[in-house]
């Protein structure tokens, strides 16, 4: 007996068979990609994510059927805040708009003088990449799509539909959304006739970890798997790789560094007091949320200096990864002056400074591209303090920091991290964490473990990982070049905005 999690993803969807132990006995993967358009726009074709989880629900029946065992529930996580109008049958009436489309700019702007009413509301800043700014748009400059729209869902609201005809959508997805009220985990009406989206265009709101509808006739036909299974509805894709990486208790904190930078704690209410400097979501465990901060550059950073200065390719990935590992640890021995503000796509948390570019400061002929390479990595760990050290301020600390990701493989960059926080950190060797996540949420549902701290720890009790411990003369480095770091950034783009 087992679960299929289903992994949704920005460039690929994933199938995950993992017995009712927890052990993942099979993957397939099916991948895709959005369509870059012109005016920062992105899109995809939703049929692009009915094909890819049918096939990736046949692979795992057939496998399954191969080895004698039985699917007995699906798990769903998905990528949170992408948009796709459906018509009355359910069926996509235009291609999604992505996550990452940067259509809604404008309209966020004029948006703007509401930001704190939104924030108060929704625990989260206006940005374009929530669902609700995207369905603002197609209401203002698509209005005949709006018209033939019966409803406006997400991803996983789109596929929880196909595999069992219910409508409905999780709160981390809400939380998501910029119209759902925090407290009450309800679509709120004072955000609804903001963003002029009338609330029968969207799906009812369940708490994550619920049974979403069960498999039905059409679709056990389509893929062979036995009609009348549950579907649960685990949650977001960062929600459910906290929840794969422990972050479960009140103050857990969890660090993913892989493109750009994710920063989430677990905390059991919504801060007091809570200022901006914080996203908060639903978080995948029902009635509990997560503090969500990001750095928007972060492996993205540090490969482009791989290419520039190493000459990365596609041929070459490892070989130059182990070279510079190398050359930074023979770096780490030497103490200069070189600062690097991370900043190529703008700051993120905690001040939104879209203004901020990326800075090398204090560089001299003596410079070598792995002191470049060391100081970049210094910088995102700088960045990635600071917003633990936010996050900590509502939550309260506890124990190790848990960080997954591909930046994560280099051991100086955990070295550095833990020398930054000032704390341990614990990385796993499998990096599955949304998946992990899909299948704790699953098998607390469906009563197969007592808690969710029950399903991690069985999950999780094989799997290797590695502390990073923080050492003496790091931290006592650090704890100086933080405020190093603070005093540059604020010399940049505090006392001098002109020049941004």
């Amino acid at each position: 007996m087992g679960i299929v999690v289903l992994d949704v993803g920005t460039s690929s969807m994933r199938g995950i068979f993992y017995s009712n132990e927890g052990k993942k006995c099979f993957t397939s993967q099916i991948l895709y990609s959005p369509v870059y358009l012109e005016g920062d726009r992105a899109e995809q074709d939703p049929e692009d994510w009915r094909m890819a989880m049918r096939e990736n629900l046949k692979s795992c029946r057939q496998w399954a059927e191969g080895c004698g065992e039985q699917i007995e529930a699906i798990s769903l996580t998905a990528q949170r805040s992408s948009v796709i109008p459906v018509d009355e049958e359910g069926k996509p009436a235009a291609p999604a708009i992505m996550w990452q489309d940067k259509r809604v700019t404008e309209l966020a702007k004029e948006l703007f003088p509401y930001n704190s009413r939104i924030f108060e509301l929704t625990g989260s800043r206006l940005n374009p990449v929530f669902s609700g700014l995207k369905m603002a748009w197609i209401r203002a400059c698509a209005p005949e799509l709006y018209k033939k729209a019966r409803r406006l869902v997400v991803i996983p609201d789109y596929l929880i539909h196909e595999m069992t005809g219910s409508w409905v959508s999780d709160a981390t997805y809400g939380s998501r959304s910029l119209l759902m009220n925090l407290r009450t985990r309800a679509w709120d009406r004072e955000l609804l006739e903001l963003f002029g989206v009338e609330e029968e265009k969207l799906c009812p709101i369940i708490e994550p970890g619920s049974v979403a509808g069960y498999v039905k006739k059409q679709w056990a036909e389509e893929t062979g798997l036995p009609a009348g299974i549950p579907v649960i509805s685990a949650g977001g894709d960062q929600q459910c790789a906290a929840l794969g990486m422990g972050v479960i208790r009140q103050g857990a904190i969890e660090i993913s560094a892989g493109t750009g930078a994710y920063i989430i704690g677990a905390s059991d209410r919504i801060p007091e007091q809570m200022g901006e400097d914080v996203i908060c979501n639903a978080s995948a465990i029902p009635g509990t949320y997560i503090l969500e901060s990001s750095v928007l550059s972060c492996a993205s950073a540090f490969n482009w200096l791989l290419r520039l200065c190493y000459g990365m390719g596609e041929d070459n990935r490892s070989q130059v990864y182990e070279l510079v590992n190398r050359e930074m640890e023979e770096s780490l021995k030497r103490e200069d002056s070189l600062a690097v503000l991370p900043f190529f796509q703008g700051r993120g948390t905690p001040d939104w400074n879209s203004s901020a570019r990326g800075v090398f400061h204090n560089m001299t002929l003596g410079t070598r591209r792995e002191d470049m390479a060391r100081a970049l990595l210094e910088g995102l760990g700088y960045e990635i303090a600071a917003n633990v050290d936010t996050i900590r301020s509502y939550v309260g600390p506890d124990g190790p920091l848990y960080a997954c990701g591909g930046l994560v493989n280099s051991p100086v960059f955990r070295r550095i991290l833990a020398g930054v926080c000032g704390c341990t950190v614990r990385a796993y060797q499998d990096h599955e964490a949304a998946g992990i996540g899909g299948w704790i949420s699953a098998a607390a549902a469906l009563g197969i473990f007592g808690s969710y701290e029950e399903a991690f720890a069985k999950v999780r009790q094989d799997s290797p990982f590695e502390d990073s411990r923080p050492e003496d003369a790091l931290v006592k480095r650090y704890g100086a070049g933080k405020e190093t770091y603070k005093r540059l950034y604020e010399k940049l783009y505090r006392e001098r905005p002109e020049e941004r």
